[in-house]
């Protein structure tokens, strides 16, 4: 049968265009390449408005021709058909937005922000539209803002004309024909939503309102038109939205919930002869493959691509489906959507259901008679619906054993269950919460009360996300994970109570990943923060808090379950507070600068030319940093502090330092809705308060020589660089080294010492009303340990310059036993008392009490280090 004996649009179009089929047989024979189809468009965009609907109407009917006849001759594979579709739509889209935005500056002037993308959904999204598709978009521009005149709108109306102007042009029915249906549904808020919104309302719709069917819908979102980039960062933005980190179990009840629909409505409508949505259709193995990206796409980043054939290749090739399964699904999904193509030929509408007679579209697919079709399909279809019906059953959670439930819990259970809130969720969210309290009935009263009031509590910030609700009803092993979690840990708690997002790396954790490099966390900083605009500095300390706080939560989990000890807890947290300070002062140096120019480094390093370097101290300086520690920094530079920047608006160096940590600060210490980075204390800086915030390197040098108390001595004992300038960080390490070797009076160094602890007992230590043992600041405690190694170093660094090359406690009392400054025994007796210690301390953050314990747990601990103190700090 030729191709103009079935399709009656083929038919009248060469009557009309090409009745000697000239065209046909030889340049439309042959498929289009991207870049022709694009220039055929972009001849249309300088045209009048009617004559570029007109042109672009003559345009598509004429590639639409091409498609069918080469369709119909068996010229074109599925992938070719799909790709001049896509690419027709996309070039379509791109010449109608360039012909409309002419327009409408001409009108009101450009936006401030002339940036929008058009995201493409559903089959052009997954670049596989197909003969007759609609075209599923909606469209994001970059902020809000004014256009410049001479009739000035505000960004909302402007692009919401020029959105309805491009789609206008595109699927209105002229004479001509149209070019694609639009479809404009999608968007968030749907039909009611604005048809342009800012990208900063696209996301928090999807984070506040958005839906399970959503997920589904931006599985296939692709940039397809307009400003490619602000789509993309948009979209990966929204991944966490998508995709889930833990296996999303929650996801089938949505397939279930999709399907009954779609099966309520063919039943409704008669379309059980629809090769799309009946029985065994394309939807279904559609559903197969969608589901599985959403289940697992947050484990496996291969699995997050938009087009079908793509994600189907990467689920055999991720042995999540079998290759004789990979192979039958391709093979069934390929027949099926070249039936829908040859239906939709015939007289290009957009349609799947099978026509009354058969026959004719039997004879074009090759069939001897339209049962031997039936036949054929009815084997696809029946495969198809059994692989849907196979991977639909899911396994059934687990019952619990009928376990009494306690009042205690049944009284909070129940009331949670009353209160005002939970009665007004949505129905699906109101299901998953009661399935769950069920659940936990039993679990719950197996623990202590206060483990029921932390899940409610957590439950309570998370009714809104019922997603959540969902991972736990429906997986028994995780919710017991989480309770023990729970009791073991109040810290935790409270921090899955901040942030809910957080149980994404509870459920997630596996410990042959608990510890990780210093340059792997600082990459993982690195990569989060591509995705931030260089000007928006809330969203950046809005990153730097998940950041660090979800990796600092993930230390505490495995901490609590005993899977890393305590030297890997500190290092790790130790490790995120320097990307957490690196990223930050780069910023507050970027911001600077771009606003008064650069300032002159007294000495240069061409690659690493910032002039700033971070010294910590304390914990930080120390590798021991603990779940809250304060940042204790000092700030140095090796800048001209008298010399103009080079920039429009110059400023002296030492002002523009200045700048910079005071906008490091501020950043660090800045309250987001997920609460602060670290507190930073900057009373060690030479002078302390008095003094000034940000001190050049000769300065530090003669204060140290010249001025410095002897407490001061002892914090440097313990100060490294952190961040910053990799020049003036290798001085300071020089000058921290000649520092310490300086030769001292002994008697007047031990009296310091002595004096500067008592004073802090004092002040610190417990008082005669106070119950336990404070670990830090109590006779034979924390502070004790640290006193006497920082006065061994400081005697002894003059002798055994080795001593100079470490911070950290445990390292210095292996230097002073290595030198023979100390036996062996007692610095192994102080490392493990002081491993002891800080090991409780730990545990009572955890558990959130003060630092205090009975006495009688450190009592063996204590009476050492006393005796120690006796022996080496007497007067």
């Amino acid at each position: 049968m030729h191709p103009t004996e079935y399709s009656q649009f083929l038919k009248r179009w060469t009557e009309k265009f090409d009745p000697e089929q000239i065209w046909l047989k030889e340049a439309g024979s042959t498929a289009p390449t991207e870049s022709a189809i694009r220039q055929d468009w972009q001849k249309n965009v300088p045209l009048s408005t009617p004559e570029f609907d007109r042109h672009a109407r003559i345009l598509r009917n004429q590639t639409q021709a091409g498609l069918i006849y080469r369709l119909l001759s068996g010229l074109d594979t599925f992938e070719d058909t799909v790709r001049v579709t896509t690419q027709m739509a996309e070039s379509a889209l791109d010449a109608s937005l360039a012909h409309h935005r002419v327009i409408l500056d001409s009108a009101f002037g450009a936006p401030s922000n002339p940036a929008l993308t058009i995201l493409g959904m559903g089959k052009l999204g997954g670049r596989e539209l197909n003969l007759s598709s609609d075209i599923d978009i909606f469209c994001v521009f970059a902020e809000d803002g004014e256009t410049s005149g001479p009739r000035v709108r505000d960004h909302g109306d402007y692009f919401t004309r020029l959105t309805q102007q491009l789609a206008k042009s595109l699927d209105a029915l002229t004479v001509d024909g149209f070019v694609a249906r639009v479809d404009q549904r999608l968007r968030p808020w749907g039909s009611a939503g604005q048809l342009a919104i800012p990208v900063v309302a696209c996301e928090d719709y999807y984070e506040v309102h958005g839906r399970e069917w959503e997920r589904f819908a931006l599985l296939k979102a692709r940039p397809v038109a307009g400003d490619r980039d602000l789509g993309t960062n948009l979209l990966d933005s929204l991944k966490p939205f998508m995709y889930r980190k833990y296996l999303d179990f929650g996801v089938f009840e949505s397939i279930r919930d999709l399907k009954s629909k779609i099966e309520t409505e063919v039943r409704r409508n008669g379309r059980d002869q629809n090769v799309k949505v009946g029985r065994g259709g394309i939807r279904e193995i559609e559903f197969i493959v969608q589901s599985m990206q959403l289940l697992r796409g947050g484990q496996i980043p291969t699995l997050q691509v938009t087009g079908f054939l793509e994600a189907l290749s990467a689920l055999v090739d991720e042995s999540i489906l079998t290759a004789d399964d990979g192979r039958q699904l391709r093979e069934d999904y390929l027949w099926l959507r070249h039936v829908e193509h040859v239906i939709q030929a015939e007289n290009d509408q957009q349609t799947q259901e099978l026509p009354a007679d058969c026959g004719p579209l039997a004879a074009v697919l090759g069939f001897e008679s339209a049962d031997q079709f039936e036949t054929v399909r009815r084997q696809v279809t029946d495969r198809v619906h059994e692989a849907f019906v196979s991977f639909m059953r899911v396994e059934q959670p687990v019952e619990p054993q009928q376990t009494q439930v306690s009042e205690a819990v049944r009284e909070r259970l129940d009331a949670l269950r009353e209160n005002p809130t939970c009665e007004r969720l949505e129905p699906i969210a109101r299901a998953r919460l009661v399935t769950l309290l069920d659940q936990l009935g039993p679990e719950l009263t197996e623990y202590p009360i206060e483990v029921t009031e932390r899940m409610l509590r957590f439950i309570g910030t998370c009714t809104r996300r019922s997603v959540y609700l969902s991972l736990l009803s429906e997986n028994p092993a995780t919710r017991q994970r989480m309770l023990d979690i729970l009791n073991r840990s109040s810290w935790v708690t409270e921090r899955l109570i901040e942030m809910p997002a957080l149980l994404d790396e509870l459920l997630t954790l596996d410990p042959s990943e608990a510890v990780l490099s210093r340059e792997a966390i600082g990459q993982e900083l690195s990569m989060r923060l591509q995705r931030v605009d260089p000007d928006d500095a809330e969203r950046l300390t809005e990153v730097l808090v998940q950041f660090a706080r979800g990796l600092a939560f993930r230390v505490a989990v495995f901490e609590v379950r005993g899977e890393i000890p305590l030297m890997q807890v500190s290092d790790q947290l130790t490790w995120i507070a320097e990307a957490v300070v690196t990223e930050v002062l780069h910023y507050a140096y970027r911001e600077v600068a771009h606003k008064y120019g650069h300032p002159v480094c007294t000495e240069s390093d061409q690659q690493d030319a910032l002039g700033l370097a971070v010294l910590g101290y304390g914990k930080l300086g120390g590798l021991e940093m603990s779940y809250g520690s304060d940042l204790d920094l000092v700030f140095v530079h090796g800048i001209d502090a008298d010399h103009l920047t080079d920039g429009e608006t110059p400023i002296e160096g030492g002002v523009f330092v200045n700048r910079v940590v005071r906008r490091v600060i501020a950043l660090i210490e800045t309250n987001t809705r997920f609460g602060r980075l670290y507190d930073i204390d900057t009373r060690l800086r030479p002078s302390g308060r008095s003094g000034l915030m940000v001190i050049g390197l000769d300065a530090l040098k003669k204060y140290l020589d010249e001025s410095a108390w002897t407490w001061e001595l002892q914090a440097f004992v313990r100060a490294r660089p952190v961040a910053g300038y990799r020049r003036l960080s290798a001085m300071l390490k020089a000058l921290r080294s000649d520092i310490l070797q300086q030769s001292r009076e002994p008697q007047v160094l031990l009296k310091d010492v002595v004096e500067m602890r008592e004073k802090m007992r004092s002040h610190l230590g417990s008082g005669p009303s106070d119950v336990g043992f404070d670990l830090k600041h109590d006779r034979g405690g924390i502070v004790d340990i640290e006193f006497m190694v920082q006065y061994q170093v400081l005697a002894h660094a003059e002798s055994h310059p080795e001593l100079a090359m470490y911070t950290d406690n445990i390292r210095q009392l292996d230097g002073l036993s290595e030198s023979g400054c100390i036996s062996t025994a007692d610095a192994d007796a102080l490392k493990k008392a002081y491993i002891h210690y800080r090991a409780l301390n730990h545990d009572a953050i955890l558990s959130d009490r003060v630092g205090r314990v009975e006495t009688s747990a450190i009592e063996n601990d204590r009476m050492l280090v006393q005796a120690l103190w006796t022996q080496w700090m007497s007067l």
